[in-house]
């Protein structure tokens, strides 16, 4: 604690007087250097530097588990009724603005990048908003629509700290979890082969059961660089398995063969339009990627950092900022739309690797594969089980850091609804056939997608919600009576109800009944003692109130001989703070709480 002690005089005139201590603030850490101490379970942290040869290992796994999306963008063309080689053409410009979009998140300095390895990959947030626009105008229509998307998410990414009560770590751990339900369903519908033209057989399901094998034994088993590529010498055991029982057959061969083995993208076929039909759908695919990419980011700070509390919103503003720039660039070269890829984050978890130079790696083996059609044509006949087997092993840690980012608050009965209604609408449109048949057309990239549903739903049950919901709470205790378990429950019940980490109440908890049981001691309070509490997500601020004398803020620690010897040295002792290492030493949890003694006049 510090302030200045008053003298004799001063304290018998402020007996009258209501003295308050204020505030235990900063509860949150906001206004300390945030630690950044790397995780047990990373090999590689943000900011190490791997060898060239695990750089280039473990982007090129990064790159394999991207490669998968590419079926969105196809998926579109498909729908297009393009050429093969105007088909081949896209998936090149695909890859160079995948490419350039992982180098601007990458980037750790300047106003665009997060600065943690987040690849850039083409979503299946705009898929549904994309198959609705090549219908309605083709290509060029889906192209201008990206733009505009883009657009809207570039303007969105300076506002999220003032839209940050809107987006509370809930939602963000909600879209996540959405994130991982997409990537595992999409993944177990490659396994099942749902959708398939011929039958599976018993190769099929070999494939399945060695790439997921190898994957789950080396992440579980194996140790150092073994575990850290799990995820790519899984697939690469998946294409050997898969030739050896013919899954990966003599088309795919021939499909390979037929490709150059250099050649630049054309940009010939591009062109744009516009329409206002399609404003509403992209705009809320917009906000949805940009809600994605905030919480995607946010998973990447808390992998990296095991003292961490918050997301950084420098870092978030600039990720989002990256990402809404990667989509302009998307539609000016003719692809889909793009986003944070999940599974990304989910390989730093699986892994454990993730330095940002993986990201530059990336980046650029991106852009070199968009002139190298051959390798681009590898990734492209990846056969389906091994493209399961890859989508339901990383969905796997996406669900988990998103079910933790969600059980990391206390959750009260509105919280409790925003996310049970938000689960149950994104879900129902997943499982549920023909979910969006009977909507306007308009709504149906809306409703068609459980990411988008879900979180539109969230958004608009959390907006709902906050109507009425109070930031400010106060607590009267009768002055010497035993406050601990009124305290107790006091801080439990508003904790749930703003949403706060449960580690933060129960420390906030202990330094009030500290601060209560010292002006219980040695200030003699008359009448009540009045504890105000006010809560902004940043800070926790508490402020005691009482009538009596003022506590005595001593410098320096009494010695142990005042301590013993009198009752002013044992108050000081009491009261006593100075470097944050007497904090330490003086108070068991160590938080930085400050008294501050002030004589008001009595009305």
């Amino acid at each position: 604690m510090t302030g200045t002690p008053l003298g004799t005089s001063e304290r018998r005139q402020s007996l009258d007087a209501p003295t308050r201590i204020l505030p235990l603030r900063s509860l949150f850490g906001a206004r300390l250097p945030a630690p950044h101490k790397k995780p047990a379970d990373l090999i590689y942290g943000v900011d190490d530097v791997p060898s060239l040869s695990v750089t280039l290992i473990a982007a090129l796994q990064q790159v394999g588990v991207l490669a998968i999306f590419l079926v969105y963008p196809l998926l579109v063309v498909k729908e297009a009724g393009v050429s093969a080689a105007l088909s081949a053409n896209m998936l090149s410009l695909v890859m160079v603005v995948c490419g350039i979009g992982t180098l601007l998140q990458s980037l750790p300095r300047g106003p665009v990048g997060s600065g943690y390895l987040c690849l850039t990959s083409v979503s299946a947030v705009y898929l549904a908003p994309s198959l609705a626009a090549v219908k309605l105008g083709g290509l060029p229509l889906v192209f201008g629509m990206t733009v505009f998307a883009g657009v809207i998410e570039t303007a969105v990414s300076p506002l999220l700290r003032r839209i940050r009560p809107l987006l509370p770590p809930e939602i963000g751990g909600l879209v996540i979890f959405f994130v991982g339900i997409t990537v595992a369903v999409l993944g177990m519908r490659y396994i099942v082969g749902n959708g398939s033209a011929q039958p599976i057989g018993w190769a099929h399901w070999v494939v399945v059961a060695v790439t997921l094998g190898v994957m789950v034994a080396l992440n579980v088993w194996a140790q150092g660089q073994a575990r850290m590529f799990c995820a790519l010498i899984g697939m690469v055991a998946g294409y050997i398995v898969a030739l050896a029982t013919g899954v990966l057959g003599s088309k795919d061969i021939e499909v390979l063969a037929a490709l150059p083995l250099m050649a630049a993208p054309d940009l010939g076929h591009l062109s744009w339009s516009f329409s206002t039909a399609m404003m509403l759908p992209f705009a809320i695919a917009a906000l949805a990627a940009a809600v994605k990419a905030v919480g995607l980011i946010a998973v990447c700070q808390r992998l990296n950092d095991a003292g961490w509390v918050r997301p950084d919103m420098p870092s978030l503003s600039r990720g989002v900022l990256a990402d809404g720039l990667a989509n302009i660039l998307a539609g000016l070269l003719g692809s889909t739309g793009m986003n944070c890829l999940a599974t990304s984050a989910g390989l730093i978890a699986a892994t454990g690797g993730a330095n940002r130079v993986i990201g530059f790696g990336g980046g650029a083996m991106l852009i070199a594969m968009a002139v190298l059609p051959v390798v681009v044509g590898v990734l492209i006949v990846m056969p389906a089980p091994v493209m399961g087997a890859a989508l339901v092993f990383g969905g796997c840690f996406i669900l988990i850091n998103g079910l933790q980012t969600i059980t990391s608050r206390m959750l009260d009965a509105r919280r409790t609804l925003v996310i049970g209604l938000a689960m149950s609408s994104g879900i129902a449109a997943e499982v549920i056939p023909n979910f969006a048949a009977n909507v306007p057309l308009t709504l149906q990239p809306i409703v068609s997608s459980s990411l988008v549903l879900g979180t539109i739903t969230a958004l608009l049950l959390n907006s709902l919600f906050r109507l009425g919901q109070r930031k400010r709470a106060s607590l009267t205790l009768p002055a010497m009576a035993m406050a601990s378990a009124k305290v107790e429950e006091f801080f439990s019940n508003s904790g749930r109800h703003w949403g706060a980490r449960a580690d933060v109440m129960a420390r906030v908890t202990f330094g009030v009944n500290q601060a209560i049981e010292v002006v219980q001691d040695y200030c003699t309070p008359r009448g009540p003692l009045v504890v105000d509490t006010q809560f902004d997500e940043f800070n926790l601020n508490v402020q005691i109130t009482y009538y009596g004398a003022p506590l005595e803020l001593p410098d320096h620690r009494p010695s142990d001989h005042e301590i013993i010897e009198s009752e002013r040295g044992r108050a000081g002792f009491a009261t006593c703070a100075g470097k944050r290492e007497r904090q330490q030493s003086y108070w068991p949890m160590g938080f930085p709480w400050t008294a501050h003694s002030r004589a008001m006049v009595a009305r």
